[in-house]
C-alpha cells in the first residue's frame, strides 16, 4: 500500500464484492495505487466475534486503518482447558466483527473507496467487462467493471466464472454454534475447552455481552434441521463442563442459535485474466488456530501487486496467478499442520470422530515449523514483489521458507551468496556493492550461514 499513485490507472475500475478485512485491505491498496475502486457490501446481518493476535493489530496500525483499530475491543489472556490441564498463556484483542468491519469500511471512505450498501444479486460479464448488479433499498442497480475480486467468503469461489475449475480442498467437516447472553458487567475475557464432542470458545466483553460457540461435526446428518439447533446446542453445552461456570450468571438474549461453516478450505481456482477470490473464499484455516483475521489481512495485502500485474503487465499473468495460489498453498499447508498437532494434544477421546479425524488430517503434511536444516537450500527463480509488481527472481528456498527468500533486511541474498563465493568474506565491499549499511550485510549472511548455504 505504500506504492506510487498511478494516475493513468484512474480509467481502470475494480469492484469488490464484500467488505470484510480482505476486501477492504484489497479495495484500500488499489485505490493507493491510483485504481477506481467500488466495495458492494451489506452489514453482517448477526452477531460474531473473534480473537485477535497482536501481528494483525500491527499491520492494521501501520497502513493507517485507524477506525478499524479503535473499533477493537480490550487484550485480554485467553485461558485454555485442553487435555485435562488449564493455561493462560496466548493474548488476544477481542473483536466484535459488526463494529469492526464497519469501521473497516470508514476507513476504506477515507481512503477514496466508493462504499455502497447492498445486496449482489448477479454477476456476468457485458461487452468484455464484468457487469454486476446488484440492489440498494430496494431499488435494482448495476455496476460495470474491468477487473473483479470476490471477497464475500467462504460461500464465494468465483463459480460465476464460466469454466472456472470449482476443485477445492477441504478438512473434515465442521460447524461453529454461536448464542449470545447477557451478562454482569465485570472484566473481559475468553477462555477455550475441549469437550468430547467438539470444543469451544466463550468471550465476555466486559460491556454486559457474552457469547458461546462451540466447534462440532457437521458431517451429512449429523447436524438438525435449522429448528431443532437451539435444543442441540442445549445437549452439547450439557458436555462441556466448563459451561457451568461460564454460564452461571447468563442470561441468553433468545433461543436463536446461528451456524456457519468451519472447516479448512482452499479453493484451486483463485483468479484469472480480470478476477481474483481473497479471504475465506481463497483459503480458511480451521477457527482454532486463531489466525483468521491474519490471514484475511495478508490475502488482501497479496492481491495488490497481483492484481496490478494482471492490469499492467498481463504478459506476467501466469507468474502473477502462480504467485498468488502458491502463496496460499503454502499458508494453508501450514496452518492446516498446526491445527493437526493442536488437536494431537488433546488425547482424552482417542476413539471419538470429531478427534480422531482431525488429529489424522491432512496426512500427508510434514510439522508445521520444520527444521531449516531438514532440506539442503537451493536457488531457485521464483515469482516476487518488486516495485508494486510481481517479477521472477532468483530466491534461495529452504525448508522453513518453500516459496524463497529474495531479499533480507534489503540484502538481495543471492547475489550476496554469488559474491561470497568468487571473492570471500568483505562485509563493508559488498555493502557498498549492494548499496546497503554493512550491518545489514552481516544480517544476511548470518542467515546464510545458519542454514549452512555457504
Amino acid at each position: 500500500m505504500d506504492q506510487t499513485k498511478e494516475p493513468m490507472q484512474k480509467h481502470k475500475t475494480v469492484v469488490v464484492l464484500g467488505g470484510g478485512p480482505a476486501g477492504v485491505f484489497t479495495a484500500c491498496g488499489l485505490a493507493d495505487i491510483g485504481l477506481s475502486v467500488t466495495i458492494i457490501t451489506r452489514p453482517r446481518p448477526y452477531p460474531a466475534w473473534e480473537g485477535m493476535s497482536e501481528r494483525p493489530v500491527t499491520t492494521l496500525r501501520h497502513f493507517g486503518f485507524t477506525q478499524a483499530v479503535a473499533a477493537l475491543g480490550p487484550m485480554v489472556t485467553r485461558t485454555a482447558q485442553w487435555n485435562g490441564e488449564t493455561q493462560a498463556r496466548n493474548r488476544e484483542y477481542i473483536v466484535d466483527r459488526q463494529a469492526f468491519d464497519r469501521a473497516l469500511l470508514r476507513d476504506a471512505a477515507a481512503r477514496g473507496v466508493t462504499v455502497m450498501d447492498g445486496r449482489v444479486d448477479r454477476v456476468g460479464r457485458g461487452d468484455q467487462r464484468w457487469r454486476v448488479f446488484w440492489t440498494q433499498d430496494g431499488v435494482a442497480r448495476q455496476i460495470d467493471a474491468d477487473f473483479l475480486v470476490e471477497a464475500r467468503g467462504r460461500e464465494a469461489r468465483g463459480g460465476y466464472v464460466k469454466d472456472a475449475d470449482k476443485r477445492h480442498t477441504a478438512g473434515p467437516a465442521t460447524s461453529a454454534l454461536l448464542k449470545s447472553y447477557t451478562v454482569p458487567e465485570e472484566m473481559p475475557m475468553t477462555a477455550v475447552a475441549a469437550f468430547e464432542n467438539g470444543w469451544a470458545w466463550h468471550l465476555r466483553d466486559g460491556k454486559g455481552q457474552a457469547i458461546l460457540q462451540i466447534f462440532t461435526r457437521s458431517d451429512k446428518g449429523h447436524l438438525p434441521p435449522k429448528t431443532g439447533l437451539p435444543q442441540f446446542f442445549d445437549d452439547l453445552v450439557t458436555q462441556l463442563p466448563e459451561a457451568a461456570d461460564w454460564l452461571k450468571d447468563a442470561a441468553p438474549l433468545s433461543d436463536r442459535v446461528s451456524v456457519r461453516t468451519a472447516a479448512a478450505q482452499k479453493s484451486h481456482h483463485t483468479g484469472g485474466d480480470d478476477f481474483l477470490v481473497v479471504g475465506d473464499g481463497a483459503m480458511a484455516l480451521d477457527p482454532l488456530s486463531g489466525n483468521g483475521l491474519f490471514y484475511a489481512i495478508g490475502s488482501g495485502l497479496a492481491a495488490v501487486p497481483v492484481i496490478n500485474s494482471l492490469l499492467k503487465t498481463p504478459e506476467n499473468r501466469d507468474l502473477a496467478l502462480h504467485f498468488y495460489q502458491e502463496r496460499l498453498d503454502v499458508a494453508f499447508d501450514g496452518g492446516c499442520a498446526m491445527g493437526r498437532e493442536f488437536y494431537a494434544l488433546e488425547a482424552r477421546w482417542p476413539d471419538n470422530e470429531f478427534w480422531a479425524a482431525r488429529r489424522a488430517w491432512p496426512r500427508d503434511a510434514g510439522p508445521s515449523h520444520p527444521d531449516p536444516l531438514s532440506q539442503p537450500a537451493r536457488v531457485m527463480e521464483k515469482p516476487v514483489v518488486r516495485d508494486g509488481l510481481i517479477v521472477a527472481q532468483k530466491v534461495i528456498v529452504t525448508a522453513d521458507y518453500p516459496r524463497g527468500v529474495w531479499q533480507l533486511d534489503g540484502v538481495p541474498l543471492v547475489a550476496l551468496l554469488e559474491q561470497i563465493l568468487k571473492d570471500g568474506y568483505d562485509d563493508g565491499k559488498y555493502a557498498a556493492a549492494l548499496k546497503v549499511d554493512v550491518d545489514q550485510v552481516i544480517v544476511a549472511r548470518k542467515w546464510l550461514a545458519a542454514r549452512q548455504i555457504m
